[in-house]
């Protein structure tokens, strides 16, 4: 009996209502012209599907927050929402742009000692100017040229204690 009174109710209702008129939710058992009520004016919906909701932004489900370079992170929060590499909390890497959205680049992007290098680019000691990638060795007991070996100036090769640094000729 209760499917047949729910055949008949939604055979009344698709009599009663007109196309563009969904029922309204008054709570009696019959269905009539009052219960038939004109869609809400505050949401719009395109023949594409998209809803215009009260925050004017277009959304194709209406399912939330806008992420247009699906980082995870809402555009409203992001730094950048058009590269995924760029989002609050991530990471800075060297690639010259700033990754964790603090408005500051890798400490490793910058070149703190003046010597044109940064860590990034092999400098090895960005708190001296003498030692970065590509320098020559120097008789100072550092690693000018950042290639993790000390200068074959400095290494006693023949166990004399002398190093061709003090003046060692063999």
């Amino acid at each position: 009996m209760l499917r047949f009174t729910l055949v008949l109710s939604c055979l009344i209702f698709l009599v009663a209502c007109p196309d563009d008129e969904p029922p309204a939710d008054d709570d009696d058992a019959v269905i009539d012209d009052d219960d038939c009520v004109a869609p809400d004016d505050d949401d719009s919906v395109s023949d594409d599907d998209d809803v215009v909701d009260d925050d004017d932004v277009v959304d194709d489900d209406d399912s939330g927050p806008v992420d247009a370079d699906g980082d995870g992170v809402p555009a409203d929060q992001d730094c950048d929402d058009d590269d995924p590499a760029n989002f609050p909390s991530n990471s800075e890497v060297c690639d010259g742009q700033d990754n964790d959205c603090d408005g500051l680049l890798s400490p490793d992007e910058l070149d703190d000692d003046g010597d044109g290098q940064t860590e990034c680019d092999g400098d090895c000691d960005d708190a001296d100017e003498h030692n970065f990638a590509g320098n020559a060795e120097q008789c100072d007991g550092q690693d000018n040229d950042c290639d993790g070996l000390p200068s074959d100036l400095e290494v006693d090769d023949d166990g004399d204690g002398q190093t061709e640094c003090d003046g060692d000729c063999d």
